[in-house]
């Protein structure tokens, strides 16, 4: 009885672990992010996300495809943009069940949650045309951001890996940035990114294996960078990401998982013409609360202006 007891744990905190990774990548933003574009600007980033993540003895892989489309607009006088994605992707982990020995499992391809989304100026983030923004002087400016995450993706509750969460999330974030140099597009640009974060979620009412109703609680997130441009065609970043909160409960059961992480990593940016750029990140864990957690990310975007 006792070993059914603990298999069936394994089993719930591994979809549980599954979730997280497939969330978190998904709401993490990364360096010059939310670099201002002239108004009428029209973006289609590719993005690939590779993350894995050891917890609890087992170890879950992710490969995830992310085709966006972001429009930056005038919106009272102020920049603003509006964006949308679908990601698409496949799951596959090595579960420990302890006695039971390590199961093997994956998922075939398959399309996960929409998301839509956009930001508006607040502080020194005015709508500009081309030639304004080249003119532009540069500062301090604050915008907010926010994403929506619904329950579109492929998901089966039978199933113990799913890239769909079956649940609504939202996201709202503080961009607040400081650049350094003569104008937005100075060939030695500096800059300096701080984006706070909070994200709710509503319940998933049928949990992957168990059925059961599943929650949780708000996570916080900071994420800080520091960019430079070493020429027309190269800058790069030092990032920081850090979670707080977010912990899990199961019918109402809280479970010890709420996060307390600090994952650190670096950025290369390639800027291929004035429409096509190339964008490369890794990230690492460095602390986390949970003894036994550790993850990892690679991402790489190309984006096309027009």
């Amino acid at each position: 009885m006792k070993q059914g007891k603990t298999m069936g744990l394994k089993l719930l905190l591994a979809a549980i672990a599954s979730v997280l990774m497939i969330g978190g990548a998904q709401a993490q933003d990364g360096a010059r992010a939310f670099f201002p574009l002239p108004a009428g600007t029209n973006d289609i980033d590719l993005t690939a996300t590779f993350s894995q993540l050891e917890s609890n003895g087992s170890v879950f892989n992710s490969a995830v495809f992310t085709p966006s489309y972001r429009h930056t607009f005038d919106l009272a006088g102020d920049s603003a943009t509006f964006l949308i994605g679908w990601p698409v992707g496949a799951l596959n982990a090595a579960v420990d069940f302890g006695p039971g020995g390590i199961v093997d499992m994956n998922t075939d391809p398959a399309q996960g949650d929409l998301f839509v989304g956009g930001t508006i100026g607040l502080l020194n983030a005015p709508a500009l045309t081309p030639m304004a923004y080249a003119q532009n002087p540069v500062g301090l400016s604050v915008s907010l951001s926010s994403k929506f995450f619904m329950p579109t993706g492929d998901y089966d509750s039978d199933r113990l890996l799913n890239l769909g969460q079956n649940r609504w999330s939202l996201q709202a974030s503080l961009p607040i940035t400081y650049t350094l140099g003569t104008s937005l597009i100075d060939p030695n640009l500096t800059t300096f990114e701080i984006v706070p974060s909070v994200q709710i979620f509503g319940d998933n009412t049928d949990t992957p294996i168990f059925h059961y109703v599943s929650s949780q609680a708000p996570l916080f997130g900071l994420e800080g960078h520091v960019s430079h441009t070493f020429n027309p065609a190269i800058w790069a970043a030092l990032d920081a990401f850090a979670q707080l909160g977010g912990q899990t409960s199961t019918n109402g059961v809280a479970h010890p998982d709420d996060q307390q992480s600090l994952a650190l990593g670096a950025t290369v940016g390639v800027v291929l013409s004035p429409a096509v750029s190339l964008r490369l990140s890794y990230q690492e864990q460095v602390y986390s609360k949970t003894a036994g957690n550790d993850s990892r990310r690679f991402m790489a975007t190309s984006a096309f202006l027009f």
